[in-house]
């Protein structure tokens, strides 16, 4: 009785920039839709044997893509997703640890080869390495966001120190940068990268430093790169709290009554940010759950006010003082 009682929006409503809250696809950005046509579109999706991965494939695949690269640590588990496509898209496989830079270059080259240019980059890789700071040990810390040996590729959840704790496949920065720069040598600066990233970038939690170090080194990284390289559209997506679906994903046991958003709601939309309409949104961060129409009713006050991207103090800093507006307190 008690699950019946359980708010599934409790920890998703908070964090809302638009009114509606999607946690599955919705006809603004389902493949089905016009609009979002892939077809012509050649997309490569790192982590493609994940929930979100595959189902990026998936959706992509249903919109009409060229061509889908499929790209993973493991060759039998691709293998297997690729199978699970079926077309009508050419799928080709690529095993490739993203940590190493050469191995991102070989992935663009195979994509050229096939396929003779690449349109889209949709990075899903990603993990974290939790534990308090005074504890964790300091190499284990860093794997968050430089490791050169990536923790392994399965996910373990278990408890430590009372705080639950998962160990995932890839890493947040490195990987990003490695895989981000390649696409971006690969199509000469144009095309539009999506890096799934979490709003663990604006928490502060115990044992979630690394990750949320992390993290918010991706969003600056994107937002970078959209100064830097003006034919680029850049996203990073929070994707929500992701269910599983046949097996794939991962989610903590504390959170599993409300994992209701699908891996297809993020799917869904990177078609739509693969599109002209989302223009007003490259160089930011936004949540898979916002409602795109309602976000394009505003898009003027989005971009004028800077509403998806980082800001660096909640002060506003001006020449002169500050304005305070309490008295000064007494010495």
């Amino acid at each position: 009785m008690a699950k019946d009682r359980i708010d599934v929006d409790a920890y998703t409503r908070p964090y809302m920039l638009t009114a509606k809250i999607h946690r599955d696809v919705y006809p603004a950005i389902d493949p089905t839709n016009p609009e979002l046509s892939a077809a012509g579109k050649v997309v490569v999706v790192i982590g493609a044997t994940g929930g979100i991965g595959f189902a990026t494939a998936r959706e992509w695949n249903r919109a009409g893509a060229r061509g889908i690269v499929l790209v993973g640590r493991r060759q039998e588990a691709l293998d297997s997703t690729a199978a699970a496509l079926m077309g009508p898209a050419k799928i080709i496989t690529v095993s490739a640890n993203i940590i190493d830079a050469a191995a991102c270059a070989d992935v663009m080259e195979r994509a050229l080869t096939e396929f003779g240019s690449v349109d889209v980059l949709v990075n899903s890789a990603g993990g974290a390495i939790q534990g308090m700071i005074r504890e964790i040990e300091p190499a284990k810390w860093w794997q968050n966001l430089v490791s050169k040996q990536p923790p392994p590729t399965w996910v373990v959840i278990r408890q430590v120190d009372k705080l639950l704790t998962y160990f995932a496949q890839e890493l947040n920065l490195r990987g990003a940068f490695n895989i981000n720069q390649a696409f971006i040598k690969a199509t000469d600066g144009k095309g539009t990268i999506v890096n799934i990233g979490s709003m663990g970038a604006g928490l502060t939690l115990p044992a979630m430093s690394g990750s949320s170090v992390a993290q918010l080194g991706l969003i600056k990284l994107c937002e970078n790169m959209d100064f830097e390289l003006p034919g680029i559209r850049v996203f990073v997506v929070h994707p929500g709290i992701v269910a599983l679906e046949d097996g794939r994903g991962a989610v903590l046991r504390n959170m599993l009554d409300v994992a209701k958003d699908t891996p297809a709601l993020t799917a869904g939309l990177t078609l739509y940010l693969a599109t002209p309409r989302a223009e007003f949104l490259k160089g930011g961060y936004l949540h898979a759950n916002w409602d795109v129409e309602e976000m394009e009713l505003h898009k003027r006050e989005i971009v004028e006010k800077r509403l998806h991207k980082l800001a660096f103090l909640n002060a506003k800093l001006q020449e002169g003082v500050y304005s305070w507006s309490d008295a000064p307190a007494e010495s």
